[in-house]
């Protein structure tokens, strides 16, 4: 008996979902018109090609193979080595026993290690269907002859799987779907059947939804795989960019720590959280801001008004700043860009301005509480000092946020202002550090936030 090969798909992101395959082996590879299938199938033949291996692509089409490669090249992962052999969709369509014959054939001289059939679902088109279900046992039985990795793709619905004959005799499915959610068109994939998986990979990871986008630079997978990154320095204090609340939490906060700031709208929270980055930036330390309100310039501006030059910071590459829109990006993306941002400059800092705005984007508030679980042990393992702000309001949604977020969080400041025109600090939480509840008084001065004692530090 053979013995079976184990081999990856080559792209980024799915192989890290799925783990290796097994060759020889039978994948189907559904959806509908327009979600990616035959980007995805080229780019696993690219893959293999440039490894060295012999790849076949079948496409049913009206095309010629030259006219295919040219639109295939405009895709700046493709390779030309693929060995690519159209077949006529509308003959294949009315002769499907000819063209078995011709698929034999070309397979036979080329002999590939894998092998691309977009789509089958015409094929037997013409079929009643237990024809139909004679005929796919047929190709069935050619393919098990090839010892090949062979992907078929198949244009139709996630209900109507389950009737396929095709899918009973293939080793995996995935499914390629698209979504639409208020102002948001989201690409999801799902891995619904998998023969022989990979022992060390978990299931529950391996069965569930993920983003992906496409560009000509092919599928890029949207997910939390980032969360196996784990820092193991142990936390020390920093300094919060505030010297009198430093001297409050004993030294400053911890280095993984998660700060929620709350407050009523002009109350500073903004402002501490620049004086945060500043702070940071002062020594070193790369940063992120995330913010959903504000445009890169207002921020850079806002910071202005307190001498904080950021703009050549984020010239210099030591700051980066991430303006979404709640409306138009997906939780999944928005995770995954602060994660990549943070990976990428080995961030020390992050400033997540306005955490409510969240409710746009995720209106489920078990779904938001898990954003913020997944970022949050995201950046305790990074070992990220991070500063969040929201506000406090009569608003019911806006108040569960707080609440779990405050829940969640390692540090909770609250900001107020008195009647008189002061305002007042007080640190309700602080985990592994001794601090006083008493209020403190503060100002917001041209030079950021300030502690009052008898005068300002």
């Amino acid at each position: 008996m053979d013995e079976l090969k184990e081999l990856l798909f080559g792209i980024r992101g799915v192989d890290e979902i799925i783990g290796t395959l097994k060759s020889p082996s039978t994948i189907l590879l559904a959806g509908t018109t327009g979600v990616g299938k035959t980007s995805f199938c080229l780019q696993i033949l690219s893959h293999a090609a440039k490894n060295g291996e012999k790849t076949l692509y079948i496409p049913f089409t009206t095309e010629s193979p030259e006219k295919l490669k040219m639109y295939y090249s405009r895709m700046n992962f493709f390779d030309d080595r693929i060995h690519i052999h159209p077949i006529n969709r509308s003959i294949s369509e009315k002769d499907p026993l000819s063209t078995l014959i011709d698929i034999g054939n070309i397979v036979g001289s080329t002999k590939p290690d894998r092998v691309v059939l977009d789509p089958v679902t015409p094929l037997g088109f013409g079929f009643i269907e237990p024809e139909k279900r004679r005929f796919f046992y047929t190709l069935d039985s050619m393919i098990q002859e090839w010892k090949a990795l062979v992907v078929l793709t198949g244009e139709m619905l996630k209900e109507e799987l389950h009737d396929s004959v095709v899918s009973h005799l293939v080793d995996g499915i995935i499914y390629l779907s698209r979504e639409d959610n208020g102002l948001r068109t989201g690409n999801f994939l799902e891995v619904l059947k998998l023969r022989g998986i990979d022992p060390q990979k978990n299931t529950e990871s391996i069965y569930r939804k993920y983003r992906y986008t496409m560009s000509s630079e092919g599928f890029s997978m949207i997910s939390s795989s980032h969360n196996k990154e784990s820092a193991n320095t142990l936390p020390e204090k920093i300094s919060s960019g505030v010297p009198g609340l430093d001297r409050i939490l004993e030294g400053g906060l911890f280095s993984n720590s998660s700060t929620l700031v709350t407050g009523k709208p002009g109350t500073g929270k903004t402002t501490f959280g620049l004086q945060f980055i500043s702070e940071g930036l002062n020594r070193k330390e790369p940063c992120v801001i995330v913010s959903f309100e504000c445009l890169h310039n207002s921020l850079v501006n806002e910071a202005k008004k307190h001498g904080w030059e950021m703009e050549q910071h984020i010239d210099d590459g030591e700051l980066k700043v991430i303006s979404a829109d709640p409306d138009s990006m997906w939780p999944e993306e928005h995770e995954t860009l602060i994660k990549e941002y943070i990976m990428g400059m080995n961030a020390k800092r992050l400033f997540f301005d306005g955490i409510f705005n969240l409710e746009m984007m995720l209106p489920d508030q078990l779904q938001l509480r898990g954003y913020l679980y997944s970022l949050l042990k995201y950046l305790k393992k990074r070992n990220v000092a991070s500063v969040f702000t929201t506000p406090r309001s009569s608003s019911t949604i806006t108040e569960n946020t707080r609440m779990d977020a405050e829940f969640l969080m390692d540090n909770i400041i609250i900001l107020r202002n008195s009647e008189g025109g002061r305002r007042y600090m007080c640190v309700s939480k602080s985990k592994g550090t001794q601090h006083r509840l008493n209020p403190t008084e503060y100002a917001i001065t041209e030079k950021g936030i300030k502690i009052r004692s008898d005068t300002l530090l």
